[in-house]
């Protein structure tokens, strides 16, 4: 506990200096300096990694093989560098699931976090007291820009507690709220607590919201923060109108702390703690930014090192090279856009090939049709067919808004020569289980077309 006490403030501090000062060669030289110290540390302790690289040259780190989560649940055991089985991590967490006790580790030291995630693939992660207290102070640090005041209180909803969490004490009061917790009973807790900083997924954000709505939630938090899913804008503009307060969001997930808004709204990467090499997608489509799927290297877990681990998700950078207003040169995130399983496919009118149509666009063809459409889900469970599940306003007419999103997708598909073989639209949105993170496009098809001829971009997942 002593050396968490003084970790996190010094990487509290750390993070603050690394903002200001690491930037082009400096931040290149940096990053090249800590890759090459995890991947000697993963040569030496990880049996994975030491078999994986046999005969490469491993300083030429930018092209060693990558890795995936696959990769690293089949061979768990090997890849952690504790030696800690698959079968060992796996009771713990999920004691810790079943019980709501997540306060036990492993081998002393180790927390042990299980996830889902949105590839659909479970998984655990290992992280050790000295990773935890890294994490922990630079969470602080960009999540709330500032050192707190005494006694400042975060309310944080996901469906499982950590050590991570619960470590972190001082002049913060942390308070984790289990998403299986009833909306009114989550409501009446919140509002005894109080908090200065509400931390959650948007779908629970929204939920909340309309609590505040009809006066039964009467927190007056600062700032909003969103998790574990994707915010999309017309959520972000609902939260900021709702609690009159911004809406922030971290990038985060088992391989690591990503990204966070800073305090002029940005999504930043935080490369001082990942460097990132990036696969085009789209190249030659003509929408702004650029679309990229990442690999990662993690530069300070050791337990369990991510090197060159393809993630899977979709982002769009912000090409603006204009220096952030809040100071920070890191790159900007334009949108976390989802993931590339959750990419459609739809054949060309022309030559029957399967084209790639982004999470983006999908809901675009939906939220520009009508203005009635207050929430939707789009699930395609074969290329070419689509299921488009549609929440209205009110009163609404649902046959008038049906058409109206029927003629958008149709008007889409079209503009870029393609067509659907089915193509539905229905009332009500589908069942989510409570916990289970909430994807509003899903391609179920989406592994298999990933096999298939596709123009104009390739999404791979190897």
């Amino acid at each position: 506990m002593l050396a968490m006490n003084l970790l996190l403030p010094y990487h509290f501090l750390r993070a603050g200096w690394a903002t200001r000062h690491l930037h082009g060669d400096t931040l290149q030289d940096y990053q090249d300096r800590k890759v090459r110290e995890i991947i000697r540390y993963a040569a030496l302790h990880s049996p994975f990694y030491r078999e994986l690289w046999k005969g490469r040259d491993l300083d030429d780190w930018r092209n060693l093989p990558t890795v995936d989560k696959a990769a690293m649940m089949a061979h768990f055991g090997t890849f952690n560098t504790r030696g800690i089985t698959k079968e060992e991590a796996f009771s713990v967490a999920l004691h810790a699931e079943r019980s709501r006790d997540f306060a036990p580790t492993v081998r002393r030291d180790v927390t042990v976090g299980l996830s889902s995630g949105t590839s659909g693939h479970r998984g655990a992660f290992l992280v050790s007291s000295a990773e935890t207290a890294a994490w922990a102070g630079t969470v602080l640090r960009r999540v709330l820009h500032r050192l707190p005041r005494p006694g400042y209180r975060v309310a944080f909803f996901l469906r499982s507690n950590s050590n991570l969490y619960e470590r972190i004490g001082g002049r913060v009061r942390f308070r984790w709220f289990d998403l299986m917790t009833p909306i009114l009973e989550a409501v009446s807790a919140l509002n005894i607590y109080a908090p200065d900083l509400l931390v959650g997924p948007p779908s629970l954000l929204l939920s909340l919201a309309e609590m505040a709505k009809r006066g039964l939630l009467t927190i007056r938090p600062e700032r909003l923060v969103s998790v574990a899913e994707t915010l999309e804008d017309q959520d972000k503009t609902e939260l900021e109108s709702t609690f009159g307060v911004p809406v922030g969001q971290v990038y985060q997930c088992t391989e690591g702390f990503l990204a966070a808004t800073c305090r002029a709204g940005r999504l930043h990467i935080n490369e001082d703690l990942v460097t990132i090499q990036y696969e085009k997608l789209d190249e030659g489509t003509g929408q702004p930014g650029q679309r990229v799927s990442p690999i990662i290297t993690d530069l300070w877990r050791r337990t369990q090192p991510i090197i060159r681990y393809r993630l899977g998700d979709i982002l769009t950078l912000e090409d603006d090279t204009t220096p952030c207003p809040c100071g920070s040169r890191f790159q900007v995130i334009r949108a976390v856009e989802g993931r590339c399983d959750d990419v459609c496919a739809f054949p060309d009118a022309s030559t029957g090939e399967l084209r790639r149509f982004y999470p983006d666009t999908i809901r675009r063809m939906i939220l520009l049709a009508d203005e009635r459409v207050t929430d939707y889900a789009a699930v395609q469970d074969a290329p070419g067919s689509l299921s488009i599940h549609l929440a209205i306003a009110g009163e609404s007419d649902f046959a008038v808004v049906r058409a109206s999103v029927l003629q958008s997708a149709t008007d889409i598909l079209g503009r870029y020569g393609c067509y659907a073989e089915r193509l539905e639209i229905v009332a009500g949105l589908p069942h989510i289980p409570p916990g289970v993170k909430r994807r509003r496009v899903i391609s179920l098809a989406g592994r298999s077309a990933q096999r298939q001829p596709v123009l104009p971009g390739r999404c791979s997942i190897k």
